[in-house]
């Protein structure tokens, strides 16, 4: 990182060098960064990227965005036409009235935020006259509002997991943190519909999100449209780069 940069500066900076274009929607909570690549809207459909979780608990944190953001090292790869929608109160937006480090810690999958982020990507989809064929990408905590979000969106067709805690409350117990009071996790929601095909990878080395952390989630969605691999050497963040191009050959 640049010396003096902040995280959500240093991530507009390589999404800059990435080609990616910068632009930011409303919704009546929380502005949303989007950054898109160069791909025009096509019959191949949209990939929606949304990132992890970033660094919520550091010490003094004020912008919880991803020091290190794998995610567009992964989004770089896309063929697809592809953005990467924003969390409310990330990419810069931290000072805004609406948001407060709430958001980013006990309420991060909180109702609130799945609808601000519903309705943005709403708005992205009509402005661009898509209406079918979205894949929903997230990245560890990004997976949980992906699952989240998918229910309410009709152009979802897949949705895609990379080292997802999707039970949020396996995962706290797990790192004996207390529990996520203002969030929703999805093992406790109803399975999504069965005309939106899942697929979920994990790294057998993951020490922040074990596989096993995630089967009661996988255990009440349709086995018949969901897809689980396991790479038993990656763990959190490593390799996921090294091998996306062949991951998107898994949905694409």
């Amino acid at each position: 990182m640049t010396a003096c940069a902040t995280p959500s500066e240093h991530f507009a900076e390589i999404a800059k060098t990435d080609g990616f274009q910068e632009t930011t929607l409303t919704t009546p909570q929380f502005q949303h960064r989007i950054y898109a690549n160069n791909y025009p809207p096509n019959h191949q459909g949209l990939h929606v990227y949304i990132d992890g979780d970033g660094s919520p608990y550091e010490e003094q944190v004020i912008d919880p965005t991803a020091r290190q953001p794998l995610i567009l090292s992964l989004m770089a790869q896309d063929p697809t036409p592809a953005i990467l929608l924003g969390r409310p109160c990330y990419y810069g937006f931290y000072k805004s009235p609406s948001c407060s480090p709430v958001l980013w810690t006990d309420q991060r999958y909180s109702q609130a935020v799945v609808n601000s982020m519903t309705e943005a990507l709403t708005q992205w989809l009509q402005s661009h006259a898509i209406n079918n064929n979205v894949t929903l990408i997230g990245y560890s905590g990004g997976g949980v509002l992906a699952v989240l979000m998918a229910q309410q969106l009709p152009a979802v067709q897949t949705v895609v997991t990379v080292a997802a805690n999707l039970d949020v409350d396996a995962w706290t117990q797990y790192h004996q943190h207390q529990s996520l009071k203002g969030s929703i996790n999805p093992r406790q929601k109803p399975p999504l519909a069965k005309t939106i095909n899942q697929y979920h990878f994990a790294g057998g080395q993951d020490d922040n999100v074990p596989p096993e952390t995630i089967k009661a989630y996988l255990d009440k969605q349709p086995s018949s449209q969901t897809n689980l691999q396991i790479f038993p050497d990656f763990n959190h963040v490593c390799c996921w780069q090294t091998t996306w191009l062949s991951i998107l050959k898994l949905f694409n």
